[in-house]
């Protein structure tokens, strides 16, 4: 039998995937800024060096992180309280993050392969 605590945690980090979509929104936008501040536009067909794709995309990560870090903790105590279902969320939250990645760095090595 789990306690309330235990629930409401549980409960929690599947409510916790629903800042991700805010998350990412606030990424994009501290990502262009960053970028046009090192004096690249994202409509441009010009390809940022890989130092500023850096500098934008790290802060910008760091930003889409945090619903992630509040989802791990969640589903970390409501799984300590005796719920091993709430490591799907964790999971959920750790592959959304790993995309979000996954598909920027894509973006960024075919556009320097292809010249732009």
């Amino acid at each position: 039998m789990t306690t309330p605590e235990t629930d409401r945690a549980y409960r929690r980090a599947w409510l916790s995937l629903a800042l991700y979509p805010l998350a990412v929104a606030v990424a994009l936008g501290v990502g262009e800024a960053l970028s046009s501040m090192y004096g690249y536009e994202s409509g441009s067909d010009e390809l940022a060096p890989w130092w500023v794709a850096l500098g934008a995309g790290g802060p910008a990560l760091l930003v889409l992180a945090i619903p992630a870090v509040l989802t791990f903790h969640l589903g970390r105590r409501a799984v300590a309280g005796g719920r091993p279902v709430a490591k799907v969320p964790m999971y959920v939250g750790t592959g959304l993050v790993a995309l979000f990645v996954l598909l920027n760095l894509v973006s960024y090595v075919v556009g320097a392969l292809t010249g732009g």
